[in-house]
């Protein structure tokens, strides 16, 4: 299997989505792909297609795991059986006590496992979508993956585990960003004026927008009664249109715990943004 494969094939794990798209930007790089995964379907002609991995493979070969999470240990329990050295980049976006587990599996026998988070899209970037690394083997992971034209970085310094709890991090925001859209755009259609909202919306990106969040923390404290009101009007607007919007009601839940904190607790202002994070971080607990 080892001389099937050749030295400059890439091993991924994997036919999804993002297994297809990682692999074709590899073959367009100039390097050979083999996948492997037990369940593929249209498979494209031309693909070589394995359905486990192989128990040999070249030395210092490079490995990425596209899989979902629920597979991460068991793919990891496989690649230990492997007798030659190569490099595992684990991409399934698993909790980073799992990332630590894989990672402690794979070191016991004597292999390097990095542990890589996909930022951003792939559906929307492709291949192009940044990735962050980490574990002691991440920045070799790095800088192989940089020959192959991907945006990879290495976290300095960090464990299996960091770049998925880094990008779990992300997800608080991210996906609570989709959901509001939904909501905000929802209303917004069914009031006709969805083309003016989001040209009304242009001015959040006037500024690099961790500094907007920065500046939306710091005010939150200050002004979060009149905040308040603003969401209930918000939220009672939807409403007149049919429209149940859930997370507003979340958000407007949590102006209201921290106008009580002000209340009873009478903080100094103004704050930090670091202040503020571990004031309001304090009634979260």
């Amino acid at each position: 299997m080892t001389g099937e494969l050749g030295d400059d094939c890439v091993i991924v794990i994997g036919y999804g989505e993002v297994g297809r798209a990682f692999g074709d930007h590899i073959e367009r790089a100039g390097r050979r792909v083999a996948y492997v995964d037990p369940v593929a379907e249209n498979v494209a002609p031309n693909a070589t297609l394995l359905r486990d991995v192989p128990w040999e493979v070249p030395d210092r070969t490079l490995i990425l795991g596209a899989i979902p999470s629920a597979a991460a240990r068991d793919v990891a329990v496989n690649l230990a059986a492997i007798r030659n050295e190569f490099l595992y980049v684990d991409l399934s976006s698993s909790p980073p006590a799992l990332m630590k587990e894989c990672a402690g599996i794979l070191e016991e026998a004597g292999r390097s496992f990095v542990d890589g988070a996909i930022m951003g899209s792939v559906d929307l970037a492709g291949a192009h979508a940044p990735i962050i690394l980490s574990g002691p083997a991440s920045q070799k992971a790095a800088s192989d993956l940089a020959a192959l034209g991907f945006d990879a970085k290495s976290l300095q310094g960090s464990q299996a585990g960091d770049a998925c709890g880094l990008k779990l991090l992300r997800t608080l925001m991210t996906k609570g960003i989709e959901v509001l859209a939904i909501e905000c755009f929802a209303a917004a259609t069914a009031m006709g004026l969805g083309s003016e909202i989001r040209e009304n919306l242009t001015d959040v990106c006037a500024r690099p927008f961790p500094d907007l969040l920065d500046a939306m923390v710091r005010s939150h404290v200050v002004h979060a009664t009149r905040r308040k009101h603003e969401v209930e009007a918000a939220i009672a607007q939807a409403s007149t249109l049919g429209l149940e919007v859930s997370v507003t009601r979340a958000v407007l839940s949590v102006y209201s715990r921290t106008e009580e904190r002000i209340a009873l607790e009478r903080p100094n202002l103004p704050m930090t943004t670091d202040e503020a994070v571990s004031w309001l971080a304090n009634g979260m607990r």
